[in-house]
């Protein structure tokens, strides 16, 4: 599992969550941020231009413009249409205002397709470096997390980082366009603005709780929708076992139980949104109608004046609303954030040691483990003084019972582990730091649980090694015995599997994992139950063609059942995290009392040349 971060830190990460969103945003997409910005600028620019244009409008219709604070700003009017040879005619009024409303639409589609390009790329880059992440992280870290966790961040969670960024161009926006319009409303009146603000403070402030609770529920979001996943991922994976137990009832009620939490947490954040939109409203009605009864019971403002101004308060309350509304969103979305950036912290601090540079990693001797040991971070031990030897070019077996560590040891000896005591050792070289990477370049794994894309045959063998030619996957398949189905398949190479495979039976996925293995060339096959969950005739298929490599690379087969180990040089039998008992296979069986005898005789093999029997011709 993904080492746990104290709560006060966590605490202070979350807390500080949209800075770092912010930061990496800029990080990240700097010029295109900037971009941004820019047509921001210039669109607020514009609609400031546009609404200058009411002033000789007015003036068109008979209303004095000459009186009060708008003078000036009918002078400066007169004398941007005299720079181009125009007088303030209604047809030059009229033309400019549809040329800057032209304007301000496409600065409008280009901003609005440059800022979704943005929210596309942020979330794709993000998604980019959490999936690299994961795959960096060792083994351990993996393997004691929830795949659906991460799923879910790489999905739903970034989903919602994308309209965090929707949300914060929207605050920024309304934050550009703003200043323009107070700018403009402080020559009018400064009073008038004063008050506008003031009120409008004491609104925002009244509506704080609502954007704290905004980002309570957001957290709330991230965690249900999490579970959501995960259960729903788990439910269908156990579908055939739910039916078998008659359970369909049952399963769907728990999951139901979620799905009612999950929309809680929607519904709880879509009505705080509404409240918080409700009293916006109501207290934006307020304030406009105490700016005009202020406005002509005191201030006594010229007619034209005061039209100006209701309408760019008109313009800049719902502004304030805006922007309290995409706050409030952002922080809404902001947790989803901060969940994958801390879990992309602990991811990296678990992160493997690359080098730049790796030294080759060949076994051309023997592979050790030497007084190794294994336990968890709850004190459990599953290996202990771990003494163990495979001579390169041989075929040995691990066996014992469930339980008993042979998975911990095929996760040593691919790499995939480092022990806490003692070393692995290839030709004497110890398998620590970018060298375990190395190795792992040389190995190739078969798994009981083998996982085929859904894709076709040929793109499924050249994941393992994409720049294998014709002859050499026509090779791979015919060392793996599966040649002869492969070219039986409709459309032989490139036929698609179907969801992990459907379309094989288990010996034939079996054995084309067994080609994709043997298409890596490796120095060491390791074959992790892979025939444990076949019926008896796939089974000595896969070990048939398994068979036929002996002596051309090194081959480590662990197994409970001992059939399996027909035709290994050496078996080593491990119970309870130690090694038992090592030998050639009809000699341990030969033995009296010995650990390998007692497991044949409970599987039906009970004397010294029983394993012969199962050396047959291959089927």
């Amino acid at each position: 599992m993904i080492s746990k971060v104290p709560a006060r830190l966590l605490e202070r990460w979350r807390e500080n969550a949209p800075r770092a969103y912010v930061t990496t945003l800029l990080e990240m997409m700097s010029w295109r941020v900037a971009l941004a910005l820019a047509l921001m600028l210039f669109r607020s620019a514009s609609q400031a231009a546009q609404l200058l244009l009411l002033i000789p409008l007015m003036q068109l219709v008979g209303l004095d413009v000459q009186k009060g604070p708008l003078g000036w700003l009918s002078g400066a009017i007169r004398s941007a249409f005299g720079m181009v040879g125009l007088q303030t005619t209604p047809a030059a009024v009229l033309g400019a205002f549809v040329l800057l409303t032209t304007a301000v639409a496409l600065v409008s589609r280009w901003q609005s397709t440059s800022n979704f390009w943005l929210q596309q790329e942020f979330v794709a880059r993000l998604r980019r470096r959490l999936y690299s992440s994961i795959a960096d992280a060792d083994w351990l870290t993996f393997s004691r997390s929830r795949s659906s966790d991460f799923t879910h961040a790489l999905t739903t969670e970034l989903d919602r980082v994308g309209a965090a960024t929707a949300y914060l161009l929207q605050l920024l926006t309304g934050l550009v366009l703003v200043p323009v319009y107070v700018v403009l409303a402080v020559k009018i009146s400064v009073s008038m603005t004063g008050l506008v603000f003031l009120c409008g403070a004491a609104l925002l402030l009244l509506l704080r709780k609502k954007t704290r609770a905004s980002r309570r529920i957001g957290e709330e979001m991230s965690q249900a929708t999490s579970d959501l996943y995960s259960a729903a991922i788990e439910h269908l994976g156990a579908m055939k076992t739910v039916k078998s137990y008659g359970a369909e009832v049952r399963s769907a009620s728990i999951f139901s139980a979620l799905t009612e939490r999950t929309m809680g947490t929607y519904l709880a954040g879509n009505r705080n949104y509404a409240d918080a939109a409700f009293w916006f409203s109501v207290g934006s009605a307020s304030i406009l109608s105490a700016i005009l009864l202020v406005s002509l019971e005191l201030l006594e403002l010229p007619a034209a004046s005061l039209l100006f101004l209701l309408v760019l308060f008109n313009r800049m309350i719902p502004l304030f609303g805006g922007i309290q509304g995409s706050l409030q969103s952002f922080m809404g979305a902001v947790p989803a954030f901060a969940r994958t950036a801390d879990m992309r912290r602990r991811l990296r601090a678990a992160a493997e040691a690359r080098p730049d540079a790796p030294a080759a990693v060949e076994l051309r001797d023997a592979l050790k483990l030497e007084g190794v040991c294994f336990g968890y971070e709850d004190g459990r031990r599953t290996l202990r003084d771990l003494d163990l030897t495979v001579e390169a070019g041989s075929t040995a077996a691990l066996v014992g019972p469930s339980g008993a560590g042979k998975s911990t040891v095929a996760d040593l000896v691919s790499g995939l582990l480092a022990p806490t005591e003692g070393a692995v050792l290839v030709d004497g070289r110890p398998l620590v730091g970018g060298a375990r990477g190395s190795w792992r370049d040389r190995i190739g794994y078969v798994a009981q649980e083998t996982f085929l894309f859904n894709d076709t045959v040929r793109s499924n063998l050249l994941w393992a090694r994409p720049d294998a030619n014709e002859e050499e996957l026509v090779g791979a398949l015919d060392q793996a015995a599966a040649r002869k189905f492969v070219a039986g398949l409709p459309d032989g190479l490139e036929t698609r599997l179907g969801d992990r495979g459907v379309r094989l039976s288990g010996g034939e996925r079996q054995r084309l994992a067994l080609a994709r293995a043997l298409l890596r060339r490796p120095s060491l096959l390791i074959l992790d139950e892979a025939t444990s969950a076949l019926d008896s005739e796939n089974e000595r298929r896969v070990l048939d063609a398994v068979e036929g490599l002996r002596g051309r690379l090194t081959i480590l087969l662990i197994t409970h059942r001992l059939s399996a180990a027909r035709f290994a040089d050496v078996v080593h039998v491990l119970e309870n995290g130690e090694l038992v008992e090592s030998g050639e296979p009809d000699a341990l069986l030969a033995g009296d009392g010995g650990r390998f005898a007692a497991f044949c005789e409970a599987q039906g093999i009970r004397a010294p040349g029983s394993l012969d029997a199962l050396r047959r011709p291959p089927v």
